[in-house]
């Protein structure tokens, strides 16, 4: 109990070192100890909230239009949602609970604007290499957690959903990397890191989280070859040397690749590919395009859909299993949930503040690309694409966990933008 008591005085002096800690815990065990993200996030969130009361004027009061925009790209999602729901003239409390972790993230946003943020960055990135490794020995410890068909999985991750953040955790690594170690051996960890994540996506099967750690891959060639022309066809051919030595050696991939280009192949042709996952996928793209045709400005609830009949004779392709699918699991990409969900409208504004803000102030807002001395701002680059290019084949926020792992990480990575864009137009100004 003394003990106790001696950390919580010590909290109200360094309330820092809280936020530091979660940043490490949340992704070293996001994947392997379930609820750890919503944790930390509420944890951070009252850390922050408490701090912030103490004096909100210095928090809040002329802070700018770029602060409050940013504000704003994590809010939107909950507002969206709130409006759709408004506008539907019916609420559903639990469609309501992911988007509102977004307001976490705005208050832990709004505290990290003023206070350090390297030391959280470097957590994460800390943390997401742990968190790798702690997921690689937790499949060798408990692999009766696979599912059906030898899909890796966790006890309450599927193999859909485990590949794609482990990718993400990948990202932070990447362009975030690790303070005071020496160049050598931080390429070192990096490549262990990438060998043990492509094991993991093998292992799950999950080809949206193989198409996620080629973009990441060629992502990351781009800016850190950017100013070797030399160097960026060398590690290209590397890249497309191994991925055709993984496919060929590799039964699992082989097939699942060849099964996805013979299901696209066949519904182009003559629409049929129904049994293949691919197949399925672009059957029900074409139910959402027209589920937000007939509900354009404030969408459709989850779990309502228009009967069967009426929908074959729009989707020809249709049939009964993709249909009790779509019913059952909702739409299969997270841009065309988010449309499906809000309407066209409402949909697009939570799209841009979950993927096209963050990316535009990553890729544009500092000139990252030209920029040689800029390391910690791309950060969000490693985090928000390959979540992006999963979102086109699956819903990468339909668990409340991914939804809080990511708003957390994001509003730290915001935070640090912020402040470095602070920085540069303090010393335009001061020139």
């Amino acid at each position: 109990m003394y003990q106790l008591y001696w950390q919580l005085t010590k909290f109200r002096k360094h309330p820092d070192a809280w936020i530091i800690a979660l940043s490490f815990l949340t992704p070293a065990l996001f994947l392997v100890v379930k609820s750890v993200a919503t944790t930390s996030l509420l944890l951070a969130s009252l850390i922050s909230c408490y701090i912030m009361l103490r004096n909100p004027r210095s928090y809040l009061i002329n802070r700018g239009i770029f602060f409050w925009t940013i504000v704003a790209s994590l809010l939107v999602p909950f507002i969206a949602e709130l409006i759709a729901q408004f506008g539907r003239g019916s609420f559903v409390g639990p469609s309501l609970d992911g988007p509102s972790r977004a307001i976490l993230g705005a208050s832990l946003f709004i505290y990290l604007s003023k206070n350090d943020c390297v030391r959280p960055l470097y957590a994460l990135s800390l943390g997401a290499a742990v968190g790798i490794m702690s997921l690689f020995l937790y499949l060798q410890v408990f692999p009766e957690n696979y599912w059906n068909g030898g899909r890796a999985a966790t006890h309450f991750v599927d193999p859909i959903t485990l590949p794609c953040y482990t990718v993400a955790l990948l990202g932070l690594v990447l362009f975030i990397g690790f303070p005071r170690i020496s160049s050598k051996f931080s390429i070192a960890i990096k490549i262990i890191l990438s060998v043990v994540t492509v094991y993991i996506a093998i292992e799950s099967m999950s080809r949206s989280a193989w198409v996620a750690g080629l973009a990441l891959a060629e992502l990351y060639l781009l800016y850190t070859c950017r100013f070797s022309l030399k160097k960026l066809v060398l590690y290209h051919f590397l890249l497309v040397l191994s991925s055709f030595i993984l496919f060929i050696s590799s039964e699992v991939v082989s097939l699942r690749t060849l099964e996805a280009l013979s299901g696209l192949m066949s519904f182009f042709k003559n629409g049929g590919g129904q049994e293949t996952s691919a197949g399925q996928r672009l059957v029900m793209f074409f139910i959402d395009v027209e589920l937000i045709r007939q509900n354009f400005m404030f969408g459709i609830a989850d779990g309502v859909m228009p009967t069967y009949e009426s929908l074959r004779l729009i989707v020809p392709s249709l049939n009964e299993e993709i249909y009790e699918i779509k019913t059952l699991a909702g739409s299969h990409s997270e841009f065309m949930g988010q449309l499906v969900r809000k309407g066209f409208f409402l949909g697009s504004m939570a799209l841009w503040g979950f993927f096209l803000y963050p990316l535009y102030l990553g890729c544009f807002k500092l000139r990252l690309w030209t920029n040689s001395n800029d390391n910690l701002s791309v950060g969000i680059l490693g985090l928000v694409f390959p979540v992006l290019i999963s979102a086109f084949t699956i819903q990468v926020f339909n668990l409340k966990m991914t939804m809080s792992f990511y708003v957390f990480c994001l509003s730290i990575c915001l935070a640090y933008i912020f402040q470095k864009d602070t920085d540069r137009v303090a010393k335009v100004e001061g020139v």
